[in-house]
C-alpha cells in the first residue's frame, strides 16, 4: 500500500495537466487559513477519541488543592502528590509542543498557499491571451517548501518526503517561454501532419519561422522507443530580445507552412540515401545509433530573427558493453592462479572492432580474446571474451585495470580489484576495568568474537614492544603484563563466528586513573590497538545528614572517646519507637559490603587537650537492646546515598547511651609504600582482607511517664429513655504522651441496666484524640448516677468517666379501627384476627374485652404480654342465636399506658336453593357403558349453601340402572349457579322412564328431584390386519403371515385389530392354539429380580441386565421344544367403548421349519374366533463357543487362521466347540474344500443316491439301513418325548404329551395326518437327489481337515471338533505359499418328531439346508532373520588398540590384563511364525549371552552360546551382543610366517609405518529346520611399533666433571604404549650416562593418535680423562623386538673444551 500510495503522489506531481483538471481555479480552491483560531481541531479529536478526550481529568486546582492538604496526610499522599505533579508539568510542556506545531504547520499552509497563488498569476501572465477554460494551468505543491521536516520527524510526524519523491531544491526557473496549449501534440505530428519527421538516418533542416514559440514535448510523456530520461529542448533568449508580434502580423498561416515543409520534403527525398552506419562517426545521429537506448527523433527547430541556437550538451553512446563492470577477485591465497572471464558485447546496430591494452602490474595478465567471428570483428549484438589471470604473492589487497579501445571518441577503463575479506573482532577500542581498591585484583572478562569471513591469529603485545621482529617470542607466556593491568589469552586463534574470553587483571597501587596501551596484531599484519582503563581508589563513606540535624552535647557531657558523631533522641514514653534517618554516602565507586554493631561507649573523662588512651578503649557489645539500625546489613551502591533508620524502643523509665559502629568486611590490605630502591612487586591475587571500623555514632535517649485526658470529663443525659432501648452519647480521649497508648474500658451490667464504651479498647497516638460512644440501656423506670473505668496500658492509674441518665414506659396499637362480619346464618359461628403490636423498646402487658359483656361474641385469647417491639393475633369470635342486625364494641386496655376502643357489627340471614332444568334425557346409551349429563343448581341468597346428592335412584326402574354425580356434594356461593355432571348408567336394554335422582340442601325442608330418560343398546366386535386388504376372505377372519424369509432367533411381530363397535366395555382373551406359551412380560422381571438393588445400576450394568433377562424370558416361552412359540401382548384386557384394541403376536423361535398354527381370540359373551398364522423359519441354531451366537450370518462359522508356519513343519491343530442350544439333536457331516484362486468353475452338481449324509460309525461306514434306523430312531424319540413329558413339571408341556399320544394313537388319524404334514414323512426317503448350488471348491482333506467328519451334538449340550493343518513342503525358489480353504457343516435331523409335526411344522434337512461355514486360512514359509547392522557395510567390524592391554594396578605399576570389546546388532523376526535357532562362532570371537536372575557367573570368558536354543516371536526382535577377546598371545601372530598364521588373519601394512592386524570370522545362525544363515565378522587390532630417531650419540670431548645434554627422540606408531630404559656397559661406564625420563607412556589413549613421540634428554657426565661407551636398551611389552642406542663420549681435562 506504501509503494502505490507513493507512484499515486507521484503521478500527481509529474502530470500537472490531469490534476488540474480536479481544480479550476487555485483562488477558489486552495485552503486559505485565515488566522490560527480557524484550525482548531479540538471538535474533530472529540468526536473521533470520545473517551480520551471529552472524559474528566485531575486539573491542577485539584493538584494545588493536594498540596495545601499534605500536613495532614502520609507518605503515600506525598508520593503521590509528587507523581500528580510530575504527570501535569509533562502534560503541560506537552500541550505547548503540540500548539507549536499546530501553529507552525498552519504559518507553512498560508506560506505554501500564497507561493501557489502567486505562481499560478505569473503563469497566466506568461501565457499571455490563453484562457484556462478546463483548468490546463496547474501549478506544484510548495508546502514541502514551507514546512520544517526535521521539525516534524523529531515528533514523529509524517513529513512530506515520506510520501513524495525525492525533489530537487527549490531554485526559481528561468524565465519561460510563452506557453501555448494549441501547440501540436505528439500523436498530431505522427498520424495527422504532413510535416516531415525525423526517421533517425535523415537529417532534417529546421525551417525558419519568425514569432512561432518552439514546440516541447512535456517530460511526463513518454512512449515505449523513448529514453527513460527524456531530453529538453531549450531555447534562450537574448537579453534585449523584443517583445514578438502578433499572430496575424508577418506570420504565415497554418495552410502555407505545410506546403511549404511538403515542398522542401520532396526536394530533399531526391538526393537522400542510406549510408553505411559502419563508416560514419560516432557522434553522427545514425552511426551512434545504440541496441539498448531508445531512438530519440530530432525536431528541427526554426531560429528566430537574431537569435543564436545553442546545441545541447550530448551524453556518450556506449559502444560495447562490459561484464563484468568491475572484475573482483576475494577468496584468494598465495601460490595460487585465478581465472575469470571478461565479455565485451556490441550494442550498437554496426560491427565494430577492439582493442583490449593489459594490466600494468605483473599480478594480473590477460589472454588472447575469443572473438564470434573472423578478422577481429564484433557483429551487433554479439560478445568477445578474454581471459584474465591473477597471481597474488601475498594476501593484502590490489587494484588495476584494463584499457579498452573503440571507434568512440576515447577508450574506457575496466577496472580490476583483488581483496580478501579481513577478520573483523567486536572488541572494543576501549576496555574499562572500572574500579578497584588499592591493594585488591580485579578481573573483568570481555567477549571477543570475529564476526568477519577469514581466520585470524591474534596477539596481545604492550604498545612499546611492537613491531617485533619475532612474533613468536612475544607470546611465550599465557599473559601479557603491563603494570597494572595483564591481558590473557595473549595469543589465540578465532575462526569466522567462534568467539573467546579476553580477561583482564587489574591490580592498582596509587589512587589514580591508570591507562595502557595493548596492541593487537593479526597475522596478516593488521594492528589495533586498545586502551585498557581502571582506576584505584581508597574507601571513603561521609555521614550526609540526620533527620533532626546533629545535636551538640551538652557542657560537661560525659561521651565516648572515639565516636565522631553524635545523636540525641528526644524524651519518649516507655514502650514508645523512635526514628531517625540516616543518610551514608559512598564516595568510591565500589560496593561495599557492612555490617552494624551496637557497643557500650568508653565513658572516660579527658581534660582539655588530652589525647585518648588506646589501652582505656574497649569494645563490648550493647546489653539493653534499645538501640536498632536497620538494614543492619547490606552492600553499599557505588556512589550513591543509603538510607539508614536509627531506631530508639526503651522498656523502662531511665536514660540510654551506646555506640553505633559501622563496619565494612572483605576490605584489603594497603601495600606498603614503595621506596626508591624497590622494585615493582609481581601481582598477588591472594591478597589479605579484613573488616574495618570506618564510622563511629554515639546515640543518647531518655523517657517519661503518660499524659492523658478526658473531654468531658463528665456525660449527663437530659430527658427520660425508653427502658430497654440502647441510648450513644460522644466522647473524646486525649493522648499527650510522647507516644501511642492502649486502653481498656470496663462495663457495668447488672439486673436492671446495661452501662458500656464503644470502642472497649483501641489505640492511641501520640497527641492525638480518640472518639468513643457511650451506650446505655435501661432496665426499669428510675433515674441512674455512677462511673465508668478506663485502664491505661503500662500506667498505674486508670482513667474514670462520671455517667447519670433517667428511663420511661412501653406503648400498644391495634391494625383496625372496626370489625364488620357481613351476612351469616343463624347458629353458624365465624371469626377475625387482629393484629396487636409493641411499638416501644418495653413489654406491655395488655387486655382485650366486649365492653357490654354479650355472649354471642368472645375474644381468643382476651390477654397477653408482648416483647418489645413485637406483634401477636387476637381471634374475635361470632355465633349468633337468631337472625338479626348485630352492633357492640370491644375495649382494649394496657397496663400502665393508654387503651383503646374497638366497633363489632354483623348482619345474620337464611338460605333457599332451586334447580334450572328438571328432567335429564340420554339419547345414545349402551348397556353396560357410562353416559353423561348435566343438571344446573342456583343459589338465590348471600349466603353460602351446602347440597348433597342421594347415592341411590328412586323409581321402578331404579334397579335397572345406577347413576354417579360430580360433585356429588358441596358449596353454592351467593346468587351462583353451579352445573352437576351425571354420569348414567344401565343395566339392561329396556326403555327406562320411570327414575329420578334426589338432591338435599342444608337450611332446606324439601329436596330437589330429576327425572332420568334412555333407550340402551347392545355389543359388537370386528377382526382385522392393519395394511392387509381382506382379498376376498371374511373380515372376521383375517390370516396373520409373517412371510418366508424370517431369520431364526429373530423376534418378528404382527399385530391383529380387535375394534369394539358400541360403547360397551368387554374383557377380551387371545392365545396361540398349538405353539401357546405362558410366561411374564419381559419387563416385569428386572422390576422383580433387581428389586431389592437399593443403589441405582450404570447404565452398561442396566443394559446387560436387562439383556440377560430378556433372555430368560424367551428361553421360558421355547422350554416346550416345538421350536416356536408365538406370544400375544396384550393377552387378556378390557375392550372399551369404540375402542380399536391393537393385539401384538410375536413369534420367537430356535429352530428351523415351516410353522401353521390358528389364534383364538374371545371377547366377552361371543363365540370364539380362529385366526390362521403362517411363518417360515430359516438360519442355524447351532453356534461355535469362540464367536457365540450371531444374529447375522448364522451360518458364518469363525475364520481360522494357523498363521505362519515353517515350510515341512509339524501339523497343528485347533480345537473348536459347538453348542447346540435347542431341544432337539442335530447331526453335522463337515466336507473341507480347498479353494483356488483360478478356479473358473461357477456351479457344482451334487447327485445323492439315498441318503446324502447317511448315519456312519467312527470308522466311516453306515449302521443301519435307512428304514429301520428310522424307526428305530422315531421309537427312541417318541419313548424319550413321553419320558420327559411325564417327568416335567409344565403344565404346557404335560399337554403337548397329551395331545401327542392322542396323534399317534391309531393308524389310520396318522395316515390321515401325513397327508396335511408340511413335508414328507422320513420314511418315504428320495433314491436318487440332484442339487445345484454356487462352486466352493476342491473337495479334499489336505491340507486341511476335520475330525470327525459327523458329529451329533446333544441337545442343550455341546460337542468339539479338531480343525487341522498340515504345512506344505515348499520347493524351488519359493519362499512363501498362502492356503485358503473352507469347510462346510451339513445339518440333519435323526428324530422323525423333530423333522416334522403333521399340520404343524416341517424342517428341511442335509443339502436341502443351507451349511454351516467355516473359513480356513495359513501360511507357509522360509525359516530366515533380518540382521539389523549399525553399519550399512553388512559385516559387524569391532576395532581394537593393543595398547589398552595396558592397566594400572593399585600400585601404579603397568600390568598387561586381557580384555573383550563388544559389538551388539538386531535380529528380527519379519514372519508370522516363532522362529527356533542357535547362534555360535570361533575364538577370538564370542557370543554373550544375558546372565541370569540366579548368582552371576564369575567366569572370564563368556560362553560362545553354540548349544543354547532360542525362539524369537513373530515381528519381534533381539539384540545379540558378540565379543572380540583380544589378549597378549594374539600379537605373536604377528612374528608368524604365512603358513603359521590361521585362516581368517591378515597382516597389514600402513604408508606411515602403522601396523595391523584383521580377523575374519561368520556368526552362525542354526535353524531347527537344519537351514543356517552367516553374519560376517571383522576385528581390526592396532599394533605398536617402536624406533628413535638416531642410531648412536657421540658427546665427543668433555670436561671431567661437567655434564653435557644432548636430545633423541623415541616415536611411536599405531597403538599407544609404555616404554621403559636400561642402560648396559660391558666395562661399567652406564653411570657417567644418564636418560631423563628412563619410562613414559607413549600415544592417548583417549585422542586415539596414529603417531607420538617424547623428547629423551641424555646427559653425559665424565668421571675421568678417559673414553665411555654404553648401550641404551628401549624395550616395551607389546614389542617383541626392543630398539637399542649407542652411547659415547670421552673426559678431558683440558679447559678448553670447559663451557662457561
Amino acid at each position: 500500500m506504501i509503494h502505490l500510495a507513493t507512484v499515486d503522489v507521484s503521478a500527481m506531481e509529474e502530470e500537472p495537466e490531469t490534476r488540474g483538471k480536479l481544480r479550476a481555479d487555485p483562488s477558489v480552491n486552495t485552503h486559505r487559513p485565515a488566522c490560527g483560531k480557524s484550525q482548531n481541531i479540538s471538535r474533530v479529536l472529540a468526536s473521533i477519541f470520545k473517551h480520551l478526550y471529552t472524559n474528566d481529568i485531575i486539573r491542577k486546582d485539584t493538584g494545588s488543592n493536594l498540596v495545601q492538604t499534605k500536613p495532614l496526610r502520609g507518605s503515600y499522599h506525598d508520593r503521590y502528590v509528587e507523581e500528580l505533579q510530575q504527570v501535569h508539568s509533562e502534560y503541560e510542556q506537552r500541550i505547548k509542543q503540540a500548539d507549536m506545531l499546530e501553529s507552525h504547520m498552519i504559518q507553512a499552509s498560508a506560506c505554501a498557499a500564497a507561493k501557489e497563488t502567486q505562481a499560478y498569476e505569473r503563469m497566466r501572465g506568461t501565457a499571455g491571451d490563453v484562457c484556462d477554460h478546463q483548468g490546463l494551468l496547474t501549478v506544484k505543491s510548495a508546502f514541502s517548501w514551507c514546512v520544517d521536516e526535521d521539525l516534524l520527524e523529531m515528533n514523529n510526524l509524517i513529513s512530506p518526503k515520506d510520501y513524495l519523491a525525492t525533489q530537487k531544491p527549490h531554485v526559481r526557473a528561468p524565465a519561460a517561454e510563452k506557453w501555448n496549449p494549441a501547440k501540436p501534440t505528439i500523436a498530431f505530428n505522427m498520424h495527422v501532419s504532413r510535416e516531415p519527421q525525423d526517421d533517425g538516418y535523415t537529417v532534417v533542416r529546421s525551417p525558419e519561422k519568425t514569432g512561432v514559440v518552439d514546440i516541447q514535448l512535456d517530460h511526463s510523456v513518454t512512449f515505449e522507443s523513448c529514453s527513460d530520461t527524456p531530453r529538453r529542448k531549450e531555447t534562450q533568449r537574448e537579453p534585449n530580445q523584443t517583445k514578438p508580434k502578433p499572430k496575424w502580423k508577418g506570420e504565415p498561416s497554418v495552410k502555407d507552412r505545410a506546403e511549404g515543409w511538403e515542398k522542401l520534403q520532396k526536394l530533399k527525398d531526391r538526393q537522400s540515401f542510406l549510408r553505411n552506419p559502419r563508416f560514419l562517426p560516432l557522434n553522427s545521429q545514425q552511426g551512434g545509433m545504440s541496441l539498448i537506448r531508445p531512438r530519440t527523433k530530432v525536431k528541427a527547430e526554426p531560429e528566430s530573427k537574431g537569435a543564436k541556437k545553442k546545441s545541447p550538451a550530448k551524453e556518450p553512446i556506449p559502444v560495447f558493453l562490459v561484464k563484468p563492470s568491475v572484475v573482483v577477485f576475494t577468496d584468494y591465497s598465495v601460490g595460487n592462479i585465478y581465472e575469470t572471464t571478461l565479455e565485451l558485447k556490441n550494442v550498437t546496430s554496426s560491427s565494430r572492432h577492439i582493442r583490449v591494452i593489459p594490466p600494468t602490474t605483473p599480478y594480473f595478465s590477460i589472454g588472447l580474446g575469443r572473438f564470434p567471428g573472423e578478422g577481429g570483428v564484433v557483429a551487433p549484438g554479439m560478445s568477445c571474451k578474454y581471459t584474465l589471470r591473477f597471481a597474488p604473492d601475498s594476501l593484502g589487497d590490489y587494484k588495476d585495470f584494463i584499457v579498452v579501445e573503440t571507434q568512440a571518441e576515447g577508450p574506457f577503463v575496466v577496472p580490476i580489484e583483488a581483496w580478501r575479506p579481513p577478520p573483523i573482532l567486536t572488541l572494543p577500542r576501549v576496555l574499562d576495568c572500572g574500579y578497584c581498591l588499592i591493594g585488591g585484583v580485579k578481573f573483568v572478562e570481555f567477549l571477543c568474537q570475529n564476526v568477519g569471513l577469514s581466520t585470524g591469529t591474534f596477539c596481545f603485545i604492550p604498545k612499546d614492544e611492537w613491531p617485533a621482529s619475532n612474533f613468536r617470542s612475544l607470546a611465550r607466556t599465557y599473559f601479557s603484563e603491563q603494570p597494572p593491568f595483564a591481558v590473557s589469552p595473549s595469543l589465540f586463534v578465532l575462526q569466522p563466528g567462534e568467539a573467546t574470553v579476553v580477561e583482564v587483571v587489574f591490580f592498582p597501587t596509587t589512587t589514580e586513573k591508570s591507562c595502557q596501551v595493548f596492541t593487537v596484531v593479526c597475522d596478516n599484519c593488521q594492528v589495533k590497538d586498545i586502551s585498557i582503563e581502571g582506576e584505584g581508589q581508597l574507601i571513603a563513606l561521609e555521614l550526609v545528614s540526620v533527620s533532626g540535624g546533629e545535636e551538640p552535647p551538652v557542657v560537661g557531657e560525659v561521651r565516648d572517646l572515639t565516636a565522631e558523631h553524635f545523636i540525641r533522641f528526644s524524651p519518649c514514653n516507655p514502650h514508645s519507637v523512635q526514628q531517625k534517618k540516616l543518610v551514608i554516602r559512598n564516595n568510591v565507586h565500589l560496593e561495599l559490603p557492612f555490617h552494624w554493631q551496637i557497643m557500650k561507649p568508653n565513658l572516660h573523662p579527658l581534660l582539655p587537650g588530652e589525647s585518648p588512651d588506646a589501652s582505656r578503649i574497649q569494645f563490648h557489645l550493647a546489653t539493653d537492646e534499645v538501640f536498632h539500625v536497620s538494614p543492619s546489613t547490606g552492600i553499599l551502591a557505588p556512589c550513591q546515598d543509603q538510607e539508614y533508620l536509627l531506631i530508639f524502643c526503651p522498656k523502662e523509665l531511665k536514660d540510654y547511651h551506646s555506640v553505633c559502629h559501622l563496619v565494612l568486611r572483605d576490605i584489603p590490605q594497603l601495600p606498603p609504600e614503595p621506596s626508591d630502591s624497590s622494585v615493582l612487586q609481581p601481582v598477588q591475587p591472594g591478597s589479605k582482607v579484613t573488616s574495618v571500623i570506618i564510622m563511629e555514632i554515639e546515640v543518647k535517649g531518655s523517657t517519661e511517664p503518660y499524659q492523658i485526658l478526658l473531654e468531658p470529663y463528665a456525660i449527663v443525659i437530659p430527658g427520660e429513655i425508653f427502658i430497654c432501648t440502647p441510648t450513644s452519647r460522644q466522647f473524646k480521649m486525649w493522648n499527650h504522651s510522647k507516644t501511642f497508648i492502649c486502653f481498656q474500658w470496663e462495663r457495668i451490667n447488672n439486673s436492671c441496666h446495661v452501662i458500656e464504651v464503644e470502642p472497649s479498647s483501641g489505640r492511641i497516638e501520640e497527641n492525638e484524640c480518640f472518639d468513643f460512644s457511650l451506650i446505655v440501656t435501661g432496665g426499669k423506670a428510675e433515674k441512674i448516677v455512677t462511673s465508668l473505668v478506663c485502664h491505661i496500658q503500662r500506667h498505674h492509674e486508670p482513667v474514670t468517666l462520671a455517667v447519670e441518665v433517667s428511663f420511661k414506659g412501653p406503648t400498644v396499637t391495634l391494625n383496625v379501627p372496626s370489625i364488620d362480619f357481613g351476612p351469616i346464618r343463624p347458629r353458624e359461628q365465624t371469626q377475625t384476627t387482629l393484629l396487636l403490636t409493641n411499638t416501644t423498646q418495653l413489654e406491655a402487658s395488655w387486655i382485650l374485652e366486649s365492653k357490654h359483656q354479650d355472649s354471642q361474641i368472645s375474644v381468643e385469647p382476651s390477654r397477653g404480654l408482648l416483647p418489645p417491639l413485637a406483634s401477636c393475633n387476637v381471634d374475635v369470635l361470632f355465633k349468633p342465636h337468631s337472625c338479626q342486625l348485630f352492633e357492640t364494641e370491644l375495649e382494649l386496655t394496657v397496663e400502665n399506658g393508654t387503651g383503646c376502643h374497638l366497633s363489632v357489627r354483623a348482619d345474620v340471614q337464611s338460605s333457599h336453593v332451586c334447580l334450572l332444568n328438571c328432567t335429564l334425557s340420554f339419547p345414545e346409551l349402551y348397556v353396560g357403558a357410562s353416559a353423561t349429563g348435566t343438571v344446573t343448581l342456583f343459589n338465590q341468597t348471600l349466603l353460602p349453601s351446602q347440597f348433597t346428592w342421594m347415592a341411590q335412584l328412586q323409581g321402578k326402574q331404579a334397579s335397572l340402572c345406577s347413576a354417579t354425580f360430580d360433585p356429588s356434594s358441596g358449596t353454592l356461593g351467593p346468587n351462583v349457579s353451579m352445573e352437576i355432571t351425571v354420569t348414567f348408567t344401565a343395566h339392561t336394554d329396556l326403555e327406562l322412564t320411570e327414575v329420578a335422582a334426589v338432591c338435599e340442601v342444608q337450611g332446606m325442608n324439601s329436596p330437589l328431584v330429576v327425572g332420568i330418560v334412555a333407550k340402551p343398546k347392545k355389543l359388537s366386535v370386528s377382526y382385522s390386519v392393519p395394511g392387509v386388504c381382506p382379498n376376498g376372505q371374511s373380515p372376521s377372519t383375517p390370516v396373520l403371515d409373517f412371510g418366508d424369509g424370517v431369520i431364526l432367533k429373530r423376534a418378528v411381530s404382527k399385530q391383529l385389530l380387535i375394534t369394539n363397535q358400541t360403547a360397551i366395555p368387554a374383557p377380551f382373551t387371545v392365545e396361540a392354539e398349538y405353539f401357546t406359551c405362558h410366561a411374564l412380560k419381559p419387563n416385569k422381571q428386572p422390576e422383580k429380580r433387581f428389586a431389592y438393588v437399593t443403589n441405582p445400576l450404570h447404565s452398561v450394568q442396566a443394559k446387560k441386565a436387562e439383556e440377560k433377562a430378556h433372555e430368560e424370558f424367551v428361553s421360558s416361552l421355547l422350554a416346550h421344544g416345538k421350536g416356536a412359540a408365538f406370544f400375544v401382548t396384550p393377552n387378556t384386557g378390557i375392550l372399551g367403548a369404540f375402542e380399536s384394541r391393537a393385539v401384538d403376536v410375536t413369534a420367537y423361535t430356535d429352530m428351523w421349519g415351516e410353522y401353521r398354527d390358528h389364534l383364538i381370540c374371545k371377547v366377552g359373551d361371543l363365540k370364539p374366533v380362529l385366526i390362521l398364522i403362517h411363518m417360515t423359519v430359516k438360519g442355524c441354531p447351532l453356534y461355535f463357543q469362540m464367536t457365540g451366537p450371531r444374529a447375522q450370518d448364522q451360518n458364518q462359522g469363525p475364520i481360522i487362521q494357523f498363521g505362519t508356519h515353517v515350510s515341512g513343519g509339524d501339523t497343528v491343530s485347533r480345537s473348536l466347540r459347538i453348542n447346540n442350544p435347542t431341544m432337539f439333536d442335530i447331526r453335522l457331516d463337515w466336507e473341507t474344500y480347498n479353494v483356488d484362486q483360478n478356479d473358473c468353475k461357477l456351479l457344482d452338481l451334487v447327485v445323492a443316491f439315498g441318503d446324502a449324509f447317511p448315519l456312519k460309525d467312527a470308522d466311516g461306514n453306515e449302521v443301519l439301513s435307512s428304514v429301520l434306523r428310522l424307526s428305530s430312531l422315531n421309537e427312541t424319540a417318541w419313548e424319550k418325548t413321553r419320558t420327559t413329558d411325564s417327568e416335567g413339571t409344565s403344565a404346557s408341556l404335560q399337554s403337548l404329551t397329551d395331545v401327542e399320544e392322542e396323534e399317534y394313537t391309531s393308524e389310520d388319524e396318522r395316515g390321515e395326518e401325513e397327508e396335511t404334514c408340511l413335508y414328507p414323512s422320513l420314511g418315504k426317503k428320495k433314491l436318487i437327489s440332484v442339487h445345484i448350488r454356487p462352486h466352493m471348491g476342491n473337495l479334499s482333506d489336505y491340507p486341511f481337515c476335520i475330525t470327525p467328519q459327523q458329529i451329533v451334538i446333544p441337545a442343550k449340550s455341546s460337542r468339539a471338533i479338531h480343525v487341522s493343518f498340515t504345512p506344505l513342503t515348499l520347493s524351488g525358489a519359493a519362499r512363501e505359499s498362502r492356503c485358503v480353504g473352507l469347510a462346510l457343516g451339513f445339518m440333519s435331523l435323526d428324530s422323525e418328531l423333530a423333522a416334522c409335526v403333521p399340520g404343524k411344522v416341517g424342517r428341511a434337512q442335509g443339502l436341502d439346508l443351507e451349511p454351516v461355514r467355516v473359513d480356513l486360512l495359513a501360511a507357509v514359509q522360509t525359516a530366515a532373520l533380518l540382521v539389523q547392522l549399525e553399519e550399512d557395510d553388512g559385516v559387524l567390524e569391532f576395532r581394537a588398540s593393543a595398547g589398552d592391554l595396558l592397566m594400572a594396578n593399585s600400585d601404579n605399576e603397568i600390568v598387561v590384563r586381557e580384555f573383550d570389546i563388544t559389538q551388539s546388532f538386531q535380529l528380527k523376526n519379519t514372519s508370522e511364525m516363532p522362529l527356533h535357532f542357535s547362534l555360535g562362532t570361533q575364538p577370538p570371537f564370542s557370543v554373550v549371552k544375558p546372565k541370569p536372575r540366579g548368582p552371576t557367573s564369575t567366569s572370564r570368558n563368556p560362553p560362545s552360546g553354540d548349544s543354547q536354543s532360542l525362539v524369537l516371536k513373530p515381528q519381534h526382535s533381539m539384540r545379540v551382543k558378540v565379543a572380540f577377546h583380544c589378549s597378549l598371545p594374539l600379537l605373536d601372530q604377528v612374528e608368524q610366517t604365512d603358513e603359521e598364521i590361521p585362516s581368517g588373519v591378515m597382516l597389514i601394512h600402513g604408508a606411515n609405518g602403522q601396523m595391523k592386524l584383521r580377523f575374519e570370522q561368520k556368526l552362525l545362525i542354526h535353524y531347527s529346520n537344519n537351514t543356517l544363515q552367516t553374519v560376517p565378522l571383522c576385528a581390526h587390532l592396532d599394533l605398536p611399533a617402536l624406533r628413535l630417531s638416531a642410531v648412536s650419540v657421540d658427546f665427543g670431548l668433555c670436561y671431567v666433571g661437567q655434564t653435557q645434554t644432548r636430545e633423541v627422540n623415541v616415536y611411536s606408531c599405531g597403538a599407544h604404549m609404555y616404554w621403559k630404559s636400561i642402560t648396559k656397559s660391558v666395562e661399567g661406564d652406564s653411570h657417567v650416562f644418564r636418560v631423563t625420563p628412563d619410562f613414559g607412556l607413549l600415544g592417548s589413549k583417549e585422542h586415539r593418535v596414529t603417531s607420538s613421540s617424547q623428547c629423551l634428554q641424555i646427559s653425559f657426565t665424565p668421571s675421568d680423562d678417559r673414553e665411555f661407551s654404553a648401550l641404551l636398551v628401549i624395550h616395551s611389552p607389546l614389542v617383541k623386538t626392543s630398539v637399542t642406542l649407542q652411547l659415547r663420549g670421552t673426559g678431558s681435562f683440558d679447559e678448553m673444551y670447559r663451557s662457561s
